[in-house]
């Protein structure tokens, strides 16, 4: 049986965008994360995005009345695929929480159900912005997903070396001639082709979506990566959470394209990081929850018990506090921790998320595409920057 180590190494992001998603769903291999029988009535089994997850669960449990199992695994679409097709996870886990829009993937393919809005308590205090994300619907509109967490993503930076001003420019990243040798960018074209392509587009390159380049606008991006690769801007192309967070913590990079929840652990750390406001616009995402078909009965009950929950104050509260990430009901998130004697600093980052709603993910670019119409060819080109 392969370890979890092993498994991360053979389905990162990385080796998913060099294969293909389809190649790794036909590979029939032994499953990363074995089948086990469920181990009570009493317990809800999820299969989701680390990042999701509260650093303890007592709460929950405390709320529903259910234990919570949950398997962590990386952000990753080749690897959703992996596991819910050839390794059947949906025979052994309640609950998957993964990036929104694999559900074009995995939705109308039988491996997803439609979401039964009316068994949802907590469905109609949800804005339908929010929930009729496209990140969450199908191509035909079925609503395979509840939204879970959300954010705007950007770039962190180290304030006692960065002094200039916000919002920051994405220029900050990609062309810094202050910070040459001194930036960490993420080892995926995923994020890193459209967020330079951002930059691109403020200064006045024609690129109309970003998340759907074509050819020639991604070639035009990947000619300006590589300019700015040998001219030696990049210190790191970072993998994982951990390597990020030491990356930009321990001071080997200044500025670090990256996820928020990085910056909050720096914070709380004491280390003097920012997550920057951007100029150009943000790598907008959304995690759902997806109902895997097999769950039926008993195991379909816990299911929505659960995603009610996280439609809720509680898990709104916490998600704010310890990750930064918006949820589907920041609202209910506010009222929780002001009946709930949160401090001033907790509730004022719930605030924060409210805010960061209304101005971040209002602007038009760009939500992230895990299948672009020529994703061929981007991933040539993302080949083509590495090797320069």
């Amino acid at each position: 049986m392969k370890t979890n180590e092993t498994c991360k190494k053979l389905y990162s992001r990385r080796t998913v965008l060099k294969t293909g998603v389809a190649a790794l769903a036909a590979t029939a291999i032994a499953p990363c994360f074995p089948a086990k029988a469920f181990a009570s009535k009493e317990t809800v089994r999820i299969m989701g995005v680390s990042t999701c997850a509260i650093q303890d669960w007592s709460s929950f449990e405390k709320d529903t009345g259910l234990k919570m199992e949950f398997k962590g695994i990386n952000s990753d679409p080749g690897l959703y695929v992996q596991e819910v097709v050839a390794n059947e996870a949906g025979e052994d886990y309640d609950l998957f929480i993964f990036d929104g829009g694999i559900e074009d993937r995995l939705g109308a393919s039988g491996h997803f159900s439609k979401i039964d809005t009316s068994a949802l308590k907590m469905w109609n205090e949800v804005s339908d912005d929010v929930k009729s994300s496209p990140l969450l619907q199908g191509a035909d509109g079925t609503q395979y997903g509840a939204p879970i967490v959300f954010n705007a993503d950007s770039f962190g930076y180290n304030t006692d070396l960065v002094k200039d001003a916000e919002p920051l420019s994405w220029g900050t990243v990609f062309e810094n001639e202050a910070f040459l040798g001194k930036v960490a960018i993420e080892d995926t074209w995923l994020t890193t082709l459209p967020n330079a392509a951002l930059y691109l587009i403020g200064k006045g390159k024609k690129i109309t979506d970003p998340a759907n380049m074509t050819p020639e606008e991604v070639k035009m991006v990947v000619d300006f990566l590589i300019e700015r690769k040998k001219a030696g801007q990049f210190r790191a192309f970072w993998h994982s959470y951990e390597e990020s967070v030491d990356l930009l913590g321990n001071g080997e990079v200044a500025i670090e394209q990256c996820w928020e929840p990085v910056t909050k652990q720096l914070q709380r750390e004491g280390k003097n990081i920012r997550y920057a406001s951007a100029r150009e616009g943000y790598s907008k995402w959304m995690i759902g929850a997806y109902v895997p078909s097999q769950a039926k009965g008993e195991r379909l009950a816990r299911a929505y018990k659960t995603i009610d929950w996280f439609l809720g104050g509680r898990y709104g509260a916490l998600m704010a506090v310890q990750q930064g990430y918006a949820t589907a009901n920041p609202l209910a998130s506010l009222k929780f921790a002001s009946e709930n004697g949160m401090s001033k600093e907790e509730i004022k980052a719930i605030e924060f998320n409210i805010q960061k709603v209304k101005e971040k993910m209002a602007l038009p670019m760009y939500w992230q595409n895990s299948s672009p119409k020529h994703i061929k060819v981007i991933e040539s080109e993302w080949q083509r920057f590495k090797q320069a």
